[in-house]
């Protein structure tokens, strides 16, 4: 009886101890471990050189030494990662500190992602890239079936697997993945509130990946007549021309006559854009417009009387919008001595960092644009639900050419349709 007591006893005591030592393990969720990893996090702060991106590395490093528990361990893990690839591009480690930061993470769809996005971009040609790209997209369905999500996240992954099987040599079921992916973005309807701009944006970038694989594939013909088609119509313009002048010496064996093809590409694309927009003129009455300029100085329709004005809606969170502005820029220098003003109507929601995110992009892409605060319903009475939106009012506060969305043919048709504006008055 006395022996069953103290073994009783003996064995609370043991789970006694165990539960102290779990409550040891547990968690720790403080200001301060918060307050430091968002120090440390890029995005709080921009780090643009390797040395910055050490000392990002020894503070989490550090706050791990100092909170070895901290509930933040998953969130420092994988930024940890993406620090790492930033200063090396050791395979090894790489894989190893995926491997850590997916133990933290559970294996979730988001840590899966982003351990296959980063030996995709450092060119990993491991199984571990493809088995992380595939659970990506394993997670990814499962949690759009699950939570009836948009399809956006499944659509990205189907890209980030092309490139995986891309580079472990599987190139039949790469080029397969990423037409799947051009065809979900293309014609798929349960992809949230995507607009008609951001839609045509992931295409043309899906198309872009697509074309790298066929060079990388010395599939040449399919590749140069890719660059072709992206190089007439794409909305995104990075890499379009480098990648085009790629396909050529690819088809053809060297760049003899490449600026004559280019040349004659173009002209025969810019005559098309020509007959179109000229049939795209319209006249209807401009909304009454009250802006607001960065300094607070007031602009009115009044003010803006007798003048053309090229007028476009933008905000910070729309790719196309912030890659139209350089656009806009040049458009302006072309017409600097045109009696012509330029608003850019920024229209994200207020906010005490509004002005100086708008200040930014003005400073970095288009100094020479008048930068003007707007909202939602401004954009809306000009007939638009879509950004980004531009038109060209003329010297009779009368619309006269109006466009969503970017293109290629963005410059030559609004400089051919401001000319048109100026003549006729």
């Amino acid at each position: 009886m006395y022996f069953n007591k103290y073994r009783i006893l003996a064995s609370l005591a043991m789970c006694l101890t165990a539960y102290s030592l779990c409550l040891a393990q547990q968690p720790t969720h403080s200001e301060e471990e918060m307050k430091r990893f968002h120090q440390l996090k890029n995005g709080y702060y921009s780090f643009d050189t390797t040395e910055q991106y050490w000392e990002g590395i020894l503070g989490l490093e550090q706050l791990l030494a100092d909170y070895p528990n901290t509930f933040l361990k998953g969130d420092i893990s994988i930024t940890l990662l993406d620090y790492y690839q930033q200063v090396t591009d050791d395979p090894r480690l790489l894989i190893e500190l995926s491997e850590k930061m997916l133990a933290l993470r559970m294996y979730s769809h988001d840590a899966y992602e982003a351990a296959a996005r980063v030996l995709v971009d450092e060119q990993v040609r491991s199984d571990k890239t493809l088995l992380y790209a595939q659970n990506a997209l394993k997670e990814a369905l499962q949690k759009q079936e699950k939570w009836r999500i948009n399809g956006k996240e499944e659509l990205r992954c189907r890209e980030l697997l092309a490139h995986a099987y891309q580079l472990v040599g599987q190139r039949d079921r790469a080029v397969a993945e990423i037409k799947t992916a051009i065809r979900g973005w293309q014609t798929r309807e349960d992809l949230g509130d995507l607009e008609l701009a951001s839609r045509q944006a992931a295409v043309d970038r899906a198309k872009a990946n697509l074309l790298r694989i066929y060079i990388d594939q010395k599939a040449y013909s399919e590749a140069y007549e890719l660059a072709a088609e992206l190089l007439l119509t794409s909305v995104v313009r990075r890499d379009v021309a480098e990648l085009w002048s790629q396909a050529y010496v690819g088809k053809f064996g060297s760049g003899i006559g490449m600026s004559k093809a280019y040349a004659s590409s173009k002209a025969e694309w810019d005559k098309k854009i020509i007959q179109r927009v000229e049939n795209e003129r319209i006249s209807r009455p401009a909304p009454t417009l009250a802006v607001q300029k960065l300094d607070g100085e007031k602009i009115t329709s009044a003010d803006l009387q007798g003048r053309a004005v090229v007028v476009t809606f933008w905000a910070g969170w729309c790719s196309p919008c912030i890659e139209e502005l350089p656009y806009l820029q040049k458009l302006k220098e072309q017409f600097h001595e045109q009696n012509v003003e330029f608003l850019a109507v920024n229209i994200d929601q207020d906010s005490s960092e509004r002005r100086d995110m708008v200040a930014n992009f003005r400073y970095q892409s288009a100094p020479n644009l008048t930068f003007v605060l707007g909202d939602l319903e401004m954009r809306k009475a000009f007939g638009s639900n879509e950004i980004p939106y531009t038109c060209i009012i003329d010297q009779d506060g009368q619309i006269r050419y109006e466009r969503k969305g970017l293109g290629t043919d963005f410059s030559t048709a609004m400089a051919h349709q401001l000319q048109w504006v100026l003549a006729e008055n």
